[in-house]
């Protein structure tokens, strides 16, 4: 792979921000909250200002099974124009209805024809492989964005086989893959990976981790990023960057260090479904129906104990408390 064609890796590498997306607390049952686009604004800086990589707005973190089709398209819309020229941006798209994805990515196109897109596998309707893969082409081909595979069978029950990425990767606008699943220990889903990684070494494909505890070992694997909601907090985001810095240096020593350091933070964002946590971290309500932490079983004792947790290791977090 020549330096030019290494494109995709290179824009695709480093530390992708998993945008959780905040709500104003305007309607009670929490069916139609308006999003509150200055917490967003001021969440966006903060991490601007840390040095992340890109946003990815309206994934699952961003509550993208729940927001309006509407809100979808304005939410991207509003962290393009924060963050262009200063970071990038890739835009979740998923569906598991191809038509849905393809008129979805045509309406970001018109935002910005730019912005690659993230595309999880065909959650509930549950396609074969020979289906995934007709559907990762077409929305490639006939909604026109560079599409980035989102393979999470624990959150779709639907798996992306290693033989169906490659045949994926070969195409010229399916450009990387987020891969959440447990690649860290032995077993088929490692195995998998790394049949990944070794196919796809000659070809423009990067492999970013979808799981926050895995930075490390992937890139020792031969990976090429993270994309995170733990992220969205900022010191954790540091620490994140500096897991890179490290690799990049050939320091693991280092690159483990902060693994090790930054797991408080991942073990709490993932405390209670995501992004349950997150959203009482930056005080927004949840679309029903995901729940408030503290409604959830055993929620107060597990708040009291987040929130002591925060005033020691996450302290920006604390601007977007009520008391």
């Amino acid at each position: 792979m020549t330096e030019a064609s290494g494109r995709n890796r290179s824009r695709l590498s480093g530390l992708h921000v998993a945008l959780f997306t905040p709500l104003l607390d305007d309607c009670p049952k929490r069916l139609y909250n308006s999003i509150d686009f200055e917490k967003a604004t001021a969440m966006i800086d903060a991490l601007l200002a840390v040095g992340v990589d890109s946003f990815i707005p309206v994934g699952t973190t961003g509550q993208s099974p729940t927001v309006t089709g509407e809100q979808h398209v304005e939410f991207v819309r509003f962290v393009h124009s924060k963050v262009a020229g200063k970071a990038r941006i890739i835009a979740g798209a998923g569906s598991n209805c191809t038509r849905e994805s393809v008129e979805l990515i045509r309406e970001i196109h018109a935002i910005d024809a730019s912005i690659p897109c993230l595309c999880v596998t065909g959650y509930y309707n549950n396609p074969p492989q020979e289906g995934l893969y007709d559907h990762f082409v077409t929305i490639a081909e006939d909604g026109g964005a560079d599409i980035i595979l989102y393979n999470a069978p624990g959150r779709t029950a639907s798996y992306l086989e290693p033989e169906t990425i490659l045949q994926l990767a070969a195409h010229p606008r399916i450009v990387g893959l987020k891969q959440s699943v447990d690649f860290m220990n032995p077993g088929r889903f490692r195995e998998d990976t790394l049949k990944v990684l070794a196919g796809a070494a000659d070809l423009d494909f990067a492999v970013l981790s979808g799981e926050d505890d895995g930075l490390a070992s992937l890139l020792e694997m031969g990976g090429h990023g993270l994309v995170s909601a733990t992220a969205n907090i900022p010191e954790a985001a540091t620490r994140f960057l500096g897991i890179l810095a490290a690799h990049a240096k050939g320091d693991a020593a280092r690159m483990h260090e902060l693994q090790d350091e930054v797991a408080p933070f991942v073990k709490a964002v993932f405390s209670r479904k995501s992004p349950i946590p997150l959203a009482a971290f930056f005080g927004s309500p949840l679309f029903q129906p995901l729940t408030p932490l503290q409604a959830t079983a055993g929620g107060e004792q597990l708040w009291a104990e987040l929130a002591e947790w925060i005033r020691r290791d996450a302290p920006s977090l604390q601007r977007w408390w009520k008391n």
